[in-house]
């Protein structure tokens, strides 16, 4: 017993001794990962910079860690706040344009608390523990833009007819570049408003395009949501009530992500030429996301409906040639033709 004893003494001078020794280590780190995606730096930036996609990328579990986006003025680098177990972390990304893509350099700094002191003191530092999480970082980050956002199909339906529709929309304009993210805020303040104001909706929302591309790379767009009926609104309010008549289109579907919205469009006006169609200029251009955020998260599954309006071909008829009736004179028989006469 006696023995016994002097061992569970031992166990708890150890013990703690190595609390003490935990809680006198180094409290302020600062780590730093670095990887290349193949992906253009404006893209890779984007996303890493949107808010509403951090859950597509973030190494800690949802309930694990608070991310807040400090102001940026650049597309080089961006700041933020992590909170990781009440501790409070800065982060620094930085975006370094490659001859093939994007060096994507992830700097990590702040406190310990006890229990992440543990963690490196029995994995050999904490280069070991947190680095492994920005390397997680980084490779979602690389897996979800390759991997999702080269995934895409685009298809040509042919003519079909678009059918009346009223709708409540939000008229904006902004550059062709932030139209992404402009509609994804626009589109949230229209079911807002349909849910405020108890609104039927009767189909997905869409797009309408009052202009798609400008001289300077602007646009003019309504962000639009289907209703029942006709709905007139105050004066002054950035919501109107909207409508458009059945007419012609030409359909195409782009099965993947967004960006790759300009080709498809651009399919559809070969296909117009080819099939030697008018596009009407005055018609509704529409785009229709039928799968979209926040119901899926990955782009490969997104699938966005084009329609471009055509004028329809009135066709004249031919007028029949006219018959003319020529007179014939036949001798009668017995009797002759004096041609002296």
């Amino acid at each position: 017993m006696r023995i016994l004893k002097y061992v569970l003494l031992l166990l708890l001078l150890f013990s703690v001794a190595f609390i003490v020794f935990v809680a006198t280590q180094p409290s302020d780190y600062k780590i730093k990962r670095t990887k290349e995606i193949k992906v253009a730096k404006d893209i890779v930036f984007n996303f890493v910079s949107d808010s509403t996609t951090i859950a597509d990328w973030n190494p800690w579990d949802k309930n694990e860690a608070v991310f807040k986006n400090n102001t940026s003025t650049s597309t080089d680098s961006l700041l933020q706040n992590i909170i990781v177990n009440n501790e409070e972390n800065k982060s620094l990304l930085q975006f370094q344009k490659t001859k093939s893509g994007t060096l994507i350099t992830w700097e990590l700094n702040g406190k310990l608390d006890f229990n992440l002191k543990m963690l490196s003191v029995l994995q050999g530092g904490v280069d070991n523990v947190l680095g492994d999480k920005l390397d997680e970082g980084l490779n979602n980050i690389d897996n979800y833009l390759v991997k999702e956002l080269t995934t895409y199909t685009i298809k040509v339906h042919g003519l079909v007819t678009k059918h009346t529709t009223n709708y409540i929309q939000q008229i904006d304009t902004c550059a062709l570049a932030d139209f992404q993210k402009k509609s994804k805020t626009m589109l949230q303040n229209m079911l807002s408003f349909v849910e405020k104001n108890d609104i039927k909706i009767t189909g997905l929302p869409f797009i309408v395009y009052e202009n798609k591309n400008t001289v300077d790379n602007q646009t003019i767009f309504a962000m639009c949501v289907p209703v029942e009926e006709e709905i007139l609104t105050t004066e002054g309010s950035e919501i109107s009530g909207g409508h458009f008549d059945e007419f012609l289109a030409v359909k195409t579907t782009l099965v993947g992500d967004y960006s790759h919205n300009k080709e498809a469009w651009k399919k559809t006006a070969t296909y117009i030429k080819e099939k030697k169609l008018v596009e009407d200029g005055t018609g509704k251009h529409i785009e229709i996301y039928k799968v979209s955020l926040p119901k899926e998260r990955k782009p490969s599954k997104w699938v966005t409906e084009i329609y471009v309006p055509i004028k329809k071909r009135v066709y004249i008829p031919k007028p029949k040639p006219v018959e003319t009736e020529q007179e014939i004179t036949t001798p009668v028989e017995g009797t002759t033709t004096n041609t002296n006469q």
